[in-house]
């Protein structure tokens, strides 16, 4: 169910795939949750996605991005 996740490293956040790896790293959390919703667009689904911040996972759905 959860194929990303979003991971707090090094001052740095990282998309990571469970069958890619990493996919990304951005400057701040709201960048990678963006990025997410970039790949929700490809499914036309939310995607849930598992975000680690230092103490502990937490969960969130993030719909897709909007085409232009």
């Amino acid at each position: 169910m959860f194929d990303l996740s979003v991971v707090a490293s090094q001052g740095r956040w990282l998309l990571l795939d469970e069958a890619e790896g990493q996919l990304g790293a951005f400057e701040t959390k709201a960048e990678a949750l963006k990025a997410v919703g970039d790949f929700a667009v490809l499914d036309r689904e939310p995607r849930h996605v598992l975000i680690r911040d230092g103490d502990g996972w937490h969960e969130a759905l993030v719909e897709p991005s909007r085409l232009h």
